[in-house]
Protein backbone atom coordinates (compact mmCIF):
# COMPACT_ATOMS: atom_id res chain seq x y z
CA UNK A 1 0.00 0.00 0.00
CA UNK A 2 1.35 3.41 -0.59
CA UNK A 3 2.26 5.37 1.68
CA UNK A 4 1.03 8.68 1.01
CA UNK A 5 -2.51 6.96 2.37
CA UNK A 6 -1.25 8.24 5.58
CA UNK A 7 -0.33 11.02 7.59
CA UNK A 8 2.92 10.84 8.91
CA UNK A 9 2.85 14.10 10.64
CA UNK A 10 1.09 11.98 13.45
CA UNK A 11 3.17 8.88 12.54
CA UNK A 12 1.74 7.20 15.86
CA UNK A 13 -2.21 7.76 14.56
CA UNK A 14 -0.70 6.11 11.19
CA UNK A 15 0.82 3.34 12.48
CA UNK A 16 -2.94 2.35 14.24
CA UNK A 17 -4.55 3.18 11.49
CA UNK A 18 -2.42 1.19 9.16
CA UNK A 19 -2.13 -1.83 11.86
CA UNK A 20 -6.18 -2.01 11.61
CA UNK A 21 -5.79 -2.12 7.82
CA UNK A 22 -3.89 -5.00 8.41
CA UNK A 23 -6.57 -6.29 11.21
CA UNK A 24 -9.15 -6.00 8.63
CA UNK A 25 -7.19 -7.16 5.94
CA UNK A 26 -5.34 -10.24 7.38
CA UNK A 27 -6.39 -11.03 10.24
CA UNK A 28 -4.01 -10.54 14.15
CA UNK A 29 -1.85 -13.12 13.31
CA UNK A 30 -0.47 -10.31 10.47
CA UNK A 31 0.30 -7.95 12.91
CA UNK A 32 3.75 -6.91 13.79
CA UNK A 33 5.90 -3.60 13.89
CA UNK A 34 7.71 -4.68 10.86
CA UNK A 35 4.42 -4.83 8.82
CA UNK A 36 3.04 -2.04 10.05
CA UNK A 37 6.41 -0.32 9.14
CA UNK A 38 5.90 -1.54 5.44
CA UNK A 39 1.99 -0.75 5.12
CA UNK A 40 2.61 2.89 6.12
CA UNK A 41 5.91 3.20 4.03
CA UNK A 42 8.64 3.93 7.05
CA UNK A 43 11.83 2.10 8.15
CA UNK A 44 11.10 -1.27 10.08
CA UNK A 45 12.40 0.71 13.39
CA UNK A 46 10.05 3.81 12.85
CA UNK A 47 7.71 1.97 15.04
CA UNK A 48 9.63 1.58 18.01
CA UNK A 49 10.02 5.28 18.92
CA UNK A 50 6.09 5.19 19.59
CA UNK A 51 5.95 1.00 20.64
CA UNK A 52 8.24 -1.49 22.31
CA UNK A 53 6.92 -4.24 21.14
CA UNK A 54 4.25 -6.18 19.41
CA UNK A 55 2.08 -6.08 23.25
CA UNK A 56 1.93 -2.28 23.09
CA UNK A 57 1.15 -1.95 19.56
CA UNK A 58 -2.17 -3.82 20.28
CA UNK A 59 -2.91 -2.08 23.43
CA UNK A 60 -2.77 1.01 21.86
CA UNK A 61 -5.18 -0.91 18.77
CA UNK A 62 -7.70 -1.86 21.34
CA UNK A 63 -7.72 1.90 22.92
CA UNK A 64 -7.94 3.25 19.90
CA UNK A 65 -10.95 0.60 19.18
CA UNK A 66 -12.55 1.49 22.51
CA UNK A 67 -12.32 5.35 22.00
CA UNK A 68 -13.85 4.33 19.13
CA UNK A 69 -16.46 2.87 20.07
CA UNK A 70 -17.58 4.99 23.04
CA UNK A 71 -17.11 7.85 20.88
CA UNK A 72 -19.89 6.29 18.31
CA UNK A 73 -22.09 5.63 21.35
CA UNK A 74 -22.26 9.09 22.19
CA UNK A 75 -22.57 10.34 18.70
CA UNK A 76 -25.83 8.33 18.29
CA UNK A 77 -27.27 9.79 21.95
CA UNK A 78 -26.84 13.45 20.84
CA UNK A 79 -28.26 12.76 17.56
CA UNK A 80 -31.19 11.73 19.10
CA UNK A 81 -31.06 13.92 22.49
CA UNK A 82 -30.78 17.07 20.27
CA UNK A 83 -34.27 16.08 17.88
CA UNK A 84 -36.39 15.28 21.50
CA UNK A 85 -36.37 14.64 25.29
CA UNK A 86 -35.25 11.37 25.51
CA UNK A 87 -36.30 8.67 28.15
CA UNK A 88 -33.63 6.51 29.89
CA UNK A 89 -34.72 3.55 27.95
CA UNK A 90 -33.95 5.40 24.68
CA UNK A 91 -30.97 6.30 25.57
CA UNK A 92 -29.98 2.68 26.78
CA UNK A 93 -31.38 1.03 23.58
CA UNK A 94 -29.45 3.34 21.60
CA UNK A 95 -26.76 2.52 23.60
CA UNK A 96 -26.69 -0.99 23.16
CA UNK A 97 -27.77 -0.74 19.44
CA UNK A 98 -24.45 1.56 18.71
CA UNK A 99 -22.64 -1.00 20.71
CA UNK A 100 -23.75 -4.06 18.19
CA UNK A 101 -23.27 -2.11 15.16
CA UNK A 102 -19.74 -1.32 15.98
CA UNK A 103 -18.90 -4.58 17.47
CA UNK A 104 -20.34 -6.57 14.63
CA UNK A 105 -19.21 -4.27 11.76
CA UNK A 106 -15.69 -4.63 13.14
CA UNK A 107 -15.22 -8.57 14.58
CA UNK A 108 -11.40 -8.98 13.88
CA UNK A 109 -11.13 -5.29 16.23
CA UNK A 110 -13.42 -5.90 18.44
CA UNK A 111 -12.46 -9.53 19.36
CA UNK A 112 -8.70 -7.74 19.74
CA UNK A 113 -10.02 -5.11 22.13
CA UNK A 114 -11.80 -7.65 24.45
CA UNK A 115 -8.88 -9.95 24.67
CA UNK A 116 -7.29 -7.10 25.84
CA UNK A 117 -9.41 -6.82 28.59
CA UNK A 118 -9.81 -9.73 31.73
CA UNK A 119 -13.11 -8.71 33.64
CA UNK A 120 -12.52 -10.46 36.99
CA UNK A 121 -14.54 -10.67 39.96
CA UNK A 122 -12.69 -9.35 42.93
CA UNK A 123 -13.50 -8.70 46.99
CA UNK A 124 -13.42 -5.31 48.28
CA UNK A 125 -12.69 -4.69 52.25
CA UNK A 126 -16.22 -4.88 53.05
CA UNK A 127 -16.52 -8.46 51.23
CA UNK A 128 -18.57 -7.09 48.39
CA UNK A 129 -17.90 -8.19 44.79
CA UNK A 130 -16.17 -5.90 42.52
CA UNK A 131 -15.76 -5.97 38.89
CA UNK A 132 -12.80 -4.47 37.70
CA UNK A 133 -10.95 -3.87 34.05
CA UNK A 134 -7.34 -5.57 33.79
CA UNK A 135 -4.77 -5.12 31.17
CA UNK A 136 -2.92 -8.10 30.28
CA UNK A 137 0.61 -5.80 30.28
CA UNK A 138 -0.49 -4.84 33.86
CA UNK A 139 -0.26 -1.34 33.73
CA UNK A 140 -2.31 0.15 36.47
CA UNK A 141 -3.31 3.47 35.21
CA UNK A 142 -2.87 3.05 31.65
CA UNK A 143 -4.87 5.14 29.37
CA UNK A 144 -6.31 1.48 28.00
CA UNK A 145 -8.02 0.84 31.30
CA UNK A 146 -9.95 3.79 31.23
CA UNK A 147 -10.68 3.86 27.36
CA UNK A 148 -12.23 0.66 28.22
CA UNK A 149 -14.22 1.06 30.62
CA UNK A 150 -16.13 4.37 28.56
CA UNK A 151 -18.84 2.20 26.99
CA UNK A 152 -20.16 0.84 30.25
CA UNK A 153 -19.93 3.90 32.35
CA UNK A 154 -22.18 5.48 29.42
CA UNK A 155 -24.85 2.43 29.81
CA UNK A 156 -24.46 3.37 33.54
CA UNK A 157 -24.87 7.07 33.18
CA UNK A 158 -28.32 6.16 31.05
CA UNK A 159 -29.51 3.41 33.71
CA UNK A 160 -29.10 6.52 36.34
CA UNK A 161 -31.32 8.60 35.14
CA UNK A 162 -34.17 6.08 36.18
CA UNK A 163 -32.96 7.24 40.28
CA UNK A 164 -32.45 3.80 40.74
CA UNK A 165 -29.89 3.24 43.76
CA UNK A 166 -26.22 3.28 42.85
CA UNK A 167 -26.15 -0.54 43.66
CA UNK A 168 -29.41 -1.19 41.42
CA UNK A 169 -27.86 0.77 38.42
CA UNK A 170 -24.36 -0.82 38.23
CA UNK A 171 -26.53 -4.21 38.15
CA UNK A 172 -28.25 -3.11 35.85
CA UNK A 173 -25.74 -1.74 33.34
CA UNK A 174 -23.66 -4.51 33.95
CA UNK A 175 -26.50 -6.97 32.78
CA UNK A 176 -27.46 -4.57 29.69
CA UNK A 177 -23.60 -4.62 29.16
CA UNK A 178 -23.27 -8.44 29.23
CA UNK A 179 -26.46 -8.77 27.03
CA UNK A 180 -24.81 -7.24 24.36
CA UNK A 181 -21.44 -8.55 24.37
CA UNK A 182 -22.90 -12.07 24.30
CA UNK A 183 -25.25 -11.08 21.43
CA UNK A 184 -22.60 -9.66 19.54
CA UNK A 185 -19.88 -12.59 20.12
CA UNK A 186 -23.25 -14.78 18.76
CA UNK A 187 -23.79 -12.33 15.89
CA UNK A 188 -20.05 -12.55 14.66
CA UNK A 189 -19.89 -15.86 14.91
CA UNK A 190 -23.11 -16.69 13.09
CA UNK A 191 -24.64 -18.51 15.74
CA UNK A 192 -27.72 -15.87 15.17
CA UNK A 193 -28.79 -13.34 12.75
CA UNK A 194 -30.62 -10.46 12.40
CA UNK A 195 -33.58 -10.29 10.47
CA UNK A 196 -32.58 -8.59 7.25
CA UNK A 197 -34.23 -5.33 7.12
CA UNK A 198 -34.46 -4.96 11.06
CA UNK A 199 -31.87 -2.45 12.78
CA UNK A 200 -30.08 -3.19 15.90
CA UNK A 201 -32.55 -1.09 18.23
CA UNK A 202 -35.93 -3.14 16.69
CA UNK A 203 -33.64 -6.50 17.04
CA UNK A 204 -32.49 -5.57 20.76
CA UNK A 205 -35.76 -4.39 21.98
CA UNK A 206 -37.69 -7.31 20.27
CA UNK A 207 -34.59 -9.91 22.05
CA UNK A 208 -34.73 -8.98 25.40
CA UNK A 209 -37.34 -10.07 28.30
CA UNK A 210 -36.84 -6.08 29.66
CA UNK A 211 -38.99 -5.53 26.26
CA UNK A 212 -41.69 -3.72 27.89
CA UNK A 213 -39.18 -0.92 29.10
CA UNK A 214 -38.64 0.12 25.26
CA UNK A 215 -41.90 0.89 24.04
CA UNK A 216 -41.33 4.45 24.62
CA UNK A 217 -38.64 3.88 21.72
CA UNK A 218 -40.72 3.14 18.62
Amino acid sequence: MSSNKYHHGDLKASLIEAANTILLRDGADALSLRAIAAEVGVSHMAPYAHFKNKKELITSIAEAGFVQMADTMEAVAHALTAKKTVSAGELILAYGASYLEFATSNPQLYRLMLGQVETTGRKNKKGDTQTESNVKTNAVNSPFIESSKKPFILLREAFALRGDTDERVKAQALGAWSMVHGMAALVIEGHIQVPEGTSFKHFLAAATPLADQFKDSF
